[in-house]
């Protein structure tokens, strides 16, 4: 499941902490690097999703799962093929790929792409649209075969984006007293004035003849009814660099394989939006001058803020493995691994009722703002793991495998909301360590017919909450995963596997809005489900395809506050109460999925082939957070993708048509409740609207 651009689910599990580390991990090439895909892949060999906790094959431990990303390596061919894509929203894509073989010994292989295309939502007040993109990534691979038995692989690339992504979505809110946006209703409203912050920061400034005694700053505030339009004084702006490189090199032994994979990335972004997602009909009695980003000032009379999140990271990984080869029982892989990672971001909010407070106390710059910020945070991760499968028999194998994993790291933070300036300080070190295992067996009783089972131990380590004096640190997450299943094929025409899990955690981090800040909490979990695939094939013209699971989540106990309505009460917030989420489920994490897929092919005149493919996808109504209230509700919903595929008898030409989300349905993917300093507004993030278009591509 996808829940946002780059936010996985497997099995209900994802990234559901801040500041830690996914529950699904991502490798590319074998490397744990920072990687942000955003909505493209392009030339890859294969894509593998691998469910449950992993570790004792290679990488870094997750307690989720994890996506292999393997990309395309230079063949011996000369061969390439460029393909341009043209849609509605003025989408214009372009890529291309060129393998060359240089000699016998050397190959060398290029892709990339370009990807432009206006937003779909509109900004009402600017008459632009927004979330747009303007992104491209380029790819070069290098393959070297030294001497008898090595080989190396060398992948350098980048991705880059500057455009109008929305970090955050749609404004939605049923205004009333005291909470500023109901916990049960969602509409098209503004937080209730007297619910928010800037209520008790009005008086001062009426007292300083700035703003007019009692003035309410959301009066008349637009917030269109419809999902996909807005009225911001500003369009967002996002930016995002990521560089990257893998390296493998490995050497066959009498009866190994010793392989290195090294991976590098560096990564920088920084993505702005309007802070409270209004265009504010509301005046100041004069103009004043005030900063709305850093380094850039205003003199007006109206009300503009922004927000402004940035980070930067660079991580390294090395991993040494020894991997058994031929026809032994034995079968082993065993290896080394390192991961180290720095980095540091920070959130920062402007607003002039902040600023104007911060200076009429002689308070300097870098307090006019809301400053959350991290430096040198700092990552170190090693571990020894290992695997081997004893083969029985024919029919019947056993697989053990362990991992040790040992973890440190520092960070420096700093939190700075209408208080003095204050300085960077270092958050405990944490060092921790932790044994995971898996076991498992297979049984093949006819050729046609494995049966497996499985039990596997996962670890994924703790991290800090920056600017939280209560919560300063968040545990490591363990998982216990079981699971049985088969896979089976009838005559090479069907395919059914099928699957059932239950995964016990503790300790589970979970992201949360406590007291003005974003923490991680910890608490006990499980899930539990069963998945089946089918894929049929009655003869070469008809191919179907069908996935359904079915998850069961449960919070254990734990006892928190929810931001959303702190007091469980809808006329006062304080007393804050605590409530126990146990039995609740976990956020992200529907009942039910179903995907259905069917494609045709058959001849055309003068020997071109036609393929034609509808796919449909449906999932049951789901949580968007921990809490399970009726505007953390989600509805069940569903997307419909058409496609067509034509090919030249000589495969030089093909053609591609494409409608996707061919309903045109307006489906919300998240929602996320907002600081109760703005009145606790929701933010929803939408499934893409329909769109459409056709690609062309010559192969050489």
């Amino acid at each position: 499941m996808l829940t946002g651009n780059d936010r996985f689910t497997i099995r209900g599990i994802g990234n559901n902490s801040l500041g830690g580390d996914n529950g699904v991990g991502l490798a590319l090439n074998g490397a744990n690097i920072t990687l942000v895909p955003y909505d493209e892949l392009y030339d890859l060999e294969r894509i593998e999703v691998l469910r449950g906790p992993q570790g004792t094959l290679f990488g870094r431990n997750t307690t989720g799962g994890a996506l292999a990303l393997v990309t395309k390596r230079p063949t011996g061919e000369h061969e390439g093929h460029v393909n341009v894509e043209i849609g509605n929203y003025s989408h214009r894509r372009i890529g291309f790929m060129l393998n060359v073989p240089l000699s016998e010994n050397i190959r060398q292989r290029f892709a990339g792409y370009t990807l432009d295309r206006d937003g779909f939502t509109r900004n009402e007040f600017t008459a632009n649209a927004i979330d747009g993109r303007d992104q491209y990534s380029f790819r070069s691979s290098t393959r070297l075969f030294i001497g008898e038995g090595t080989e190396v692989n060398l992948v350098l690339g980048t991705y880059g984006e500057d455009s109008s992504r929305t970090r955050e979505g749609k404004r939605l809110c049923k205004a009333m007293a005291v909470l500023g946006c109901s916990p049960a209703e969602l509409g098209f409203d503004s937080p209730n004035f007297d619910a928010t912050l800037f209520r008790v920061l009005s008086g001062p400034l009426a007292n300083l003849g700035l703003i007019p005694a009692g003035a309410n700053l959301f009066a008349g505030a637009p917030n269109p009814a419809d999902l996909r339009a807005v009225a911001a004084d500003f369009d967002a702006t996002f930016f995002l660099r990521n560089d990257f490189g893998t390296l493998e090199v490995s050497h066959e032994l009498p009866s190994a394989t010793l392989t290195w994979t090294a991976g590098y990335s560096r990564q920088r972004t920084e993505q702005n939006t309007d802070w409270d997602n209004a265009a504010l009909p509301f005046r100041f009695t004069r103009p004043v001058t005030y900063s709305v980003q850093l380094g850039r000032e205003v003199t007006t009379d109206r009300v503009l803020t922004t927000d402004s999140f940035f980070s930067r990271n660079r991580t390294v990984s090395n991993e040494l493995r020894l991997a058994s080869r031929g026809n032994q029982p034995l079968q082993y892989t065993t290896g080394l691994f390192y991961l180290e990672s720095e980095g540091g971001g920070g959130f920062l909010t402007f607003h002039p009722y902040i600023e104007l407070i911060q200076k009429v106390q002689g308070r300097g710059p870098e307090t006019w703002y809301v400053n959350t910020e991290t430096r040198n945070s700092v990552t170190r991760a090693w571990a020894w793991f290992g695997e081997g499968q004893w083969r029985w028999s024919e029919r019947l194998r056993a697989t053990l495998g362990a991992r040790y994993t040992h973890e440190t790291r520092n960070s420096q933070g700093r939190s700075i909301v209408l208080t003095a300036t204050r300085p960077f300080t270092a958050a405990p070190e944490l060092d921790d360590g932790a044994w995971t295992t898996r076991a498992s067996v297979d049984w093949t009783p006819a050729a046609d017919l494995m049966l497996f089972g499985s039990v596997a131990t996962g670890y994924k380590g703790g991290g800090f909450n920056t600017g939280s004096e209560s919560n300063p640190t968040f545990r490591p997450e363990k998982v216990t995963a079981y699971e049985l299943g088969l896979k089976s094929e009838f005559g090479r025409t069907l395919r059914l596997n099928l699957s059932a899990f239950y995964n016990d955690y503790k300790d589970m981090q979970i992201a949360q809005r406590i007291s003005a800040s974003a923490i991680t909490a910890n608490t006990d979990a499980t899930t539990r489900g069963v998945e089946a695939e089918l894929l049929w094939v009655p003869d070469r013209a008809w191919q179907v395809d069908a996935n359904l699971s079915l998850l069961k989540t449960r919070i254990g106990t734990f006892f928190t506050i929810d931001a959303a309505n702190p007091a469980q009460s809808l006329t006062a917030t304080t007393p804050a109460v605590q409530v126990n989420l146990a039995g609740r489920e976990l956020p992200h994490s529907p009942r039910a999925k179903v995907k259905l897929g069917a494609q045709f092919t058959h001849a055309m005149g003068g020997g071109w082939t036609s393929t034609w493919r509808v796919d449909h996808a449906w999932q049951d109504a789901y949580y968007a957070r921990e809490f399970n209230t009726a505007t953390d509700r989600i509805a069940a919903w569903s997307v419909t993708n058409l496609q067509w595929r034509g090919r030249s008898p000589d495969g030089s030409i093909e053609w591609r048509a494409f409608v996707k989300n061919a309903a045109d349905k307006d489906n919300i993917t998240n929602i996320i409740v907002e600081d109760a300093l703005v009145g606790r507004y929701r933010n929803v993030r939408l499934l893409d609207p329909r769109t459409y278009g056709v690609q062309v591509q010559y192969n050489f």
